[in-house]
């Protein structure tokens, strides 16, 4: 399973639910094999350009040094470093235009993250009533973290020791 982070856009005061976003957490396979094209076609134009520079710039260096090998494992590195660091690059130009982080959800693909945040909406929607019609008091302080909690259960098997 992967973790994929949502964000969406708020749009005077509520959010826009039709344009959500979900990027895999982790690493970006085709932003290793086709960097600077990657960039590009997820916007991140600074980046494209800045990686692109320092491709063109390694390469000079060694063909004027004649290392072009070790140029060209320089390059497969910092081509590492985009597969590795693309998707948080993404997640912050995201942010930059607008959208907010709601939470994180872990799915087999993005098709299913989309359902299992929409289904978990509607549960907590319908929480929400519920407990506010039955405690009043206890619904006002009702506070619903859509950021995954550290700790406590992996699957079904508890590994701090509680039950």
């Amino acid at each position: 399973m992967a973790s994929f982070i949502v964000l969406a856009p708020q749009l005077d005061g509520r959010r826009d639910d039709d344009k959500t976003v979900f990027v895999r957490d982790g690493f970006a396979f085709l932003a290793f094999i086709f960097t600077v094209p990657w960039l590009l076609v997820h916007r991140l134009w600074f980046e494209a350009a800045a990686v692109f520079g320092l491709m063109v710039m390694i390469s000079g260096v060694g063909s004027y040094t004649g290392h072009q090998d070790m140029a060209g494992f320089v390059t497969a590195l910092l081509s590492l470093l985009v597969g590795f660091e693309g998707n948080n690059w993404r997640i912050a130009a995201l942010e930059r235009r607008g959208l907010d982080q709601l939470g994180v959800v872990d799915a087999r693909n993005a098709d299913d993250a989309e359902t299992a945040r929409f289904l978990g909406e509607n549960f907590i929607s319908r929480a929400q009533k519920v407990s506010a019609s039955s405690r009043p008091a206890a619904a006002a302080s009702l506070q619903v973290s859509h950021k995954p909690a550290l700790g406590g259960m992996v699957g079904l098997v508890s590994h701090r020791g509680d039950n």
